[in-house]
């Protein structure tokens, strides 16, 4: 994979182990786009005439609870048959099922846009999940789904028919060395196409896969040629499905699931990872603005901040705040002219409600009526007033050790102590993802359970400290210790 703009170079690619690890066509325009593009035109104009007041919304405002619904009906339903719905022609799976997502890092870009490594590339990856897939962990704790093209037709919204190219069972180490976006063989040549076979679909051009040049066209066939003692790394040396195939996509599913566990050689290739699902670049520059009308929803994962390392980054990963960046991919969209909902995504849950909606959430307003703009919701409440790392003596270690010297605002001074997860999110969106923090927190939860400790027994002290050394125990234990437990 290749991704990200901030601490990597976003399509997405995962570092490989000892090494690194693996990672749109123009679209014709339909009779609606250029309906949609005359409409924001006059629109445009109107508003630069003195003394007329008006808004623009580049999409008519859905019914979150509505978008809710579709993605957990796709996310669970099982087809296996997807169709243009005037020609009849076959697509692969995407099409009408599924949910195909990207994750991607916060930071001052935009989300839909392609990262320099992508545009090396010349395509960007996304990953697809369905209820058959045991997909449990994303290679960033944000990201946005594009709407179906099913979903979207029967929508009377812009339907994606061209860029999708090719679909790895996991993820494929995406980089130039793979040609035609992504999806060629990990040597740099331009891949053969003899093998493909004959499609009709409107995206039939683009879509390719190196597993039918290779004669791969079942999963025991794909564990014969990328697995065993003599197979080199699956990121790099596994084949490609064809994006519009439907026989592919299902061998790339089963594939998938056979993997039960991870090996030191292959990290990335198990059945509790990601697959990487590659879409041609619209442009030849960074301007990923073609995307944004296929936005269905934002999302982010409740049970992560982690940020795993990809081809091309810049800065080793930090921790991240996930509806914290929700928020900010929610808001820049809104400023173009398009207002979709953020969504949680929970692997823990039953998979009938893998995805929920939290009105809380929201970074803007979606209770208007169709096609009026939404107004921003009031910022949060602060209560931290500041926070600052101090490195100092300990007598329990017998040595200096980090602290987090916070001082609350009197608003959050006075939180109930049920709502001590706010007063965690907002420290940690502040100094989370500072390496004192990061690097120091060996044990899982420990400055979340010290802070509602500290909330709950000693909140007008002044200031808190946190030390994120400290061990993660019972409730109870935490309090005997003064809120300060000392590693056994």
């Amino acid at each position: 994979m290749t991704d990200d703009q901030s601490a990597s170079q976003w399509p997405w690619t995962l570092k490989f182990a000892g090494g690194e690890s693996g990672s749109l066509i123009t679209e014709r325009q339909t009779l609606k786009s250029a309906m949609y593009a005359a409409m924001r035109s006059f629109f445009a104009l109107a508003c630069t005439l003195p003394m007329v007041f008006c808004t623009v919304a580049a999409q008519p405002l859905l019914d979150p609870l509505d978008t809710l619904k579709r993605i957990n009906h796709n996310y669970n339903t099982l087809k296996d048959a997807c169709q243009e719905p005037d020609t009849g022609a076959a697509r692969g799976l995407y099409y009408c099922s599924g949910v195909t997502l990207r994750m991607v890092n916060d930071g001052p870009f935009n989300p839909w846009d392609y990262s320099p490594y992508a545009i090396k590339i010349g395509g960007t990856s996304y990953s697809w999940i369905r209820k058959d897939l045991s997909t449990r962990m994303l290679i960033h704790p944000a990201g946005f789904i594009l709407r179906t093209p099913t979903d979207a037709a029967a929508l009377s919204l812009p339907v994606k028919e061209q860029g999708w190219t090719c679909i790895y069972a996991f993820d494929g180490g995406t980089g130039p060395e793979r040609k035609w976006y992504g999806c060629g063989f990990f040597d740099s040549r331009e891949p053969p196409r003899a093998a493909q076979g004959v499609m009709n679909n409107r995206n039939s051009a683009l879509a390719y896969g190196t597993c039918a040049e290779v004669g791969v066209s079942t999963d025991e066939q794909w564990t014969r040629n990328y697995t065993g003692p003599k197979a080199g790394s699956i990121q790099t040396g596994q084949c490609s499905w064809n994006a519009e195939k439907p026989s592919d996509w299902n061998a790339m599913i089963r594939t998938h699931e056979s993997r039960l566990n991870p090996t030191s050689k292959d990290p990335y290739a198990f059945n509790g990872q990601v697959n990487e699902f590659m879409l041609k670049n619209a442009s030849a520059t960074n301007d990923g603005s073609e995307n944004m009308k296929y936005i269905d929803a934002f999302i982010y994962d409740v049970n992560a901040t982690r940020n795993f390392a990809t081809r091309g980054d810049q800065a080793p990963p930090k921790q991240e705040n996930g509806l914290n960046s929700a928020r900010n991919f929610q808001k820049k969209l809104q400023a173009q002219g398009y207002s979709v909902p953020i969504l949680r995504l929970d692997f823990t849950k039953p998979a009938e409600q893998r995805f929920s909606y939290i009105a809380t959430d929201q970074a803007i307003d979606l209770t208007g009526a169709s096609g009026a703009q939404p107004t921003p919701v009031a910022p949060a409440p602060s209560y931290i007033a500041s926070a600052d790392w101090i490195k100092r003596y300990d007598p329990g270690t017998r040595k200096d050790e980090w602290t987090l010297s916070v001082v609350p605002t009197a608003t959050g001074r006075a939180l109930p102590n049920k709502q001590a997860g706010a007063l965690y999110d907002q420290l940690f969106t502040l100094k989370g993802a500072d390496s004192n923090w990061r690097d120091n927190e060996h044990s899982a939860g420990s400055m979340r359970q010290q802070l509602s400790c500290v909330l709950a027994n000693y909140r007008t002290k002044k200031p808190w400290n946190l030390e994120p050394f400290r061990p993660a125990l019972s409730d109870g234990e935490t309090r005997a210790a003064g809120c300060n437990p000392v590693p056994r």
